[in-house]
């Protein structure tokens, strides 16, 4: 039960706050460029690319925020309403209607029995192995790929808590990672989700839809995502991921694909003290992930390293401090003087809150 509620007639009154701030330090300085999120020519100091946060550098930055209210009662519905601010909503939400950006989630969960219930409106989404909670992740930031991976969702969810701890989930949406309907078409989903708390937690999702805009040709897309947590003994902490994208090209009558492999390690060095790695690689060779589109010969195709040292003075409290390296095949990223090269890094200092 959340620390700030009270109990309402038959159900409980809940509210939930969310804070990461940080600070990186990277190559980035004083360029023009085209914004995507404001879809004009600009010059701006510290813009990283490719990425939804940290999306400055060498400044003081809001990842992300939100305050969420939530009316439930046991076992029968709950509604939930969360609106949300940051870096991260400027980046991932930048397509959406400007009265829709600032709602993180808008539902209403209702169970037709304890173990089959259905939920319908705005919410965060399933996919991808890191969410934007970056205090939930074992890392201050998200690999490439995560920034691609839908974020959040608008349409109806079927949830079928089969076992204690397996439950099956089937969802038909408005699209990959949109909540106004941009085509018509509807995308769909399934999720098989374990949760066995310090044992092993994860999911397998997949996603079918045509991601065509409206009045062009079918472009179909196949999405799978698999992670899941696994400890070994109470210090031990291991996280494989893995993401394949598949996605129809009409020009060439063919099929193309983004793989995206990734392994994340979390040593308990004490109760309050621990330490992360993180090696990702990430093949977008034919260019089909828009976050990641670079026009290049060999499009996307990167190795890049994590490395965390997290302190958790109270449990609602998390500090920590990443360096991180990444090298692509073509020169895509910007040093200080705005020359295209082959290498991006960063170091970061953040605090996040939860409660």
């Amino acid at each position: 039960m959340p620390p700030i509620s009270t109990k309402i007639g038959r159900g409980i009154l809940s509210l939930n706050l969310y804070g990461d701030f940080g600070y990186a330090i990277g190559p980035q300085g004083r360029h023009q460029y085209y914004d995507y999120i404001t879809k004009q020519e600009v010059e701006d100091y510290g813009r990283r690319d490719y990425t939804s946060y940290p999306l400055y550098a060498n400044q003081f930055a809001l990842a992300y925020g939100f305050v969420q209210g939530q009316y439930e009662v046991p076992n029968k519905v709950r509604f939930r309403f969360a609106v949300h601010a940051g870096h991260i909503v400027e980046s991932l939400y930048n397509e959406e209607p400007k009265s829709l950006q600032l709602i993180r989630e808008a539902a209403i969960y209702y169970f037709f029995h304890p173990k089959l219930a259905v939920e319908a409106g705005i919410f965060p989404s399933y996919y991808g192995a890191e969410i934007v909670l970056n205090k939930e992740n074992l890392h201050a930031t998200r690999a490439y790929i995560a920034d691609f991976t839908p974020d959040y969702e608008a349409g109806a969810r079927l949830h079928y808590h089969f076992r204690k701890d397996m439950t099956l989930r089937f969802m038909v949406l408005n699209g990959w990672q949109e909540v106004r309907d941009a085509n018509g078409r509807k995308g769909y989903g399934f999720v098989w989700s374990v949760f066995r708390p310090f044992k092993i937690v994860g999911d397998w999702t997949m996603y079918w839809g045509n991601e065509a805009r409206q009045g062009e040709p079918p472009i179909f897309r196949h999405y799978q995502n698999l992670y899941y947590r696994i400890w070994l003994g109470r210090r031990w902490l291991i996280f494989p991921m893995f993401d394949l994208v598949m996605q129809k090209n009409n020009e060439k009558e063919r099929y193309e694909f983004v793989v995206s492999p990734a392994f994340s390690a979390r040593l308990a060095i004490t109760e309050k003290v621990g330490i992360a790695a993180r090696y990702e690689y990430l093949y977008n060779k034919a260019d089909i992930v828009p976050e990641l589109r670079t026009n290049t010969p060999n499009g996307w195709q990167s190795h890049s390293g994590a490395l965390t040292l997290e302190y958790l003075p109270l449990p609602q409290l998390t500090f920590r401090a990443e360096g991180r390296y990444g090298a692509n095949k073509d020169a895509v990223f910007r040093n200080r003087t705005n020359v295209l090269v082959k290498d991006d890094w960063y170091v970061y200092f953040g605090g996040a809150f939860h409660f």
